[in-house]
């Protein structure tokens, strides 16, 4: 119930605008620390500062006014919902890549299958890490996502999972991610 709650709450805080900080746009500075500190974590996602990696961008991309970060459901909802093994830092990874994404490419901030595709994309990424660390830590879905991907049909998966959302209407990642 409580945990319910502090969600709830937060979500809250995240889809008002006006409750956010307000800070200005995000730096250069910030920006390439989000992007090295996103591929540190798809490659050592168990490293010694990777919870502190994640809440850092986490708070950033809540705070910034400038990079819009939003999740589609989709299969990585399994993640979550499922109770994965490390589920919750491979939900959020896929948020912290799709920043990346909007910061290495700008230009296609409005092609939201681009931009979710890159985010899973992310979440493989560190998989395929988090696998080589702890082997017996598959998750179906994963393993499915990593053989759609082999087969080249990985940006078809999230076209059909995209014709289910309205980029307006996507939520950011949840805090409890994290």
């Amino acid at each position: 119930m409580k945990r319910t709650l502090l969600t709830a709450a937060v979500a809250t805080f995240l889809l008002t605008p006006g409750l956010v900080s307000a800070r200005g746009a995000s730096t250069p500075a910030e920006r390439k620390r989000a992007v090295e500190t996103t591929r540190r974590l798809e490659r050592e996602p168990f490293a010694k500062s990777a919870n502190a990696d994640r809440r850092w961008l986490f708070q950033w991309i809540v705070e910034i006014p400038d990079i819009q970060v939003r999740i589609c459901a989709g299969p990585l909802d399994a993640l979550v919902k499922e109770n994965a093994p490390n589920g919750k830092i491979l939900y959020a990874q896929a948020g912290f890549g799709m920043a990346a994404y909007l910061i290495e490419s700008p230009k296609k901030a409005d092609d939201w299958v681009t931009v979710q595709a890159a985010g899973l994309e992310s979440v493989l990424r560190a998989y395929e890490s988090v696998l080589k660390k702890r082997p017996d830590a598959h998750v179906d879905v994963l393993d499915s996502l990593l053989s759609a991907r082999k087969a080249g049909k990985l940006r078809t998966i999230v076209q059909e999972q995209m014709k289910t959302c309205d980029p307006e209407s996507m939520g950011p990642v949840p805090e409890d991610s994290i």
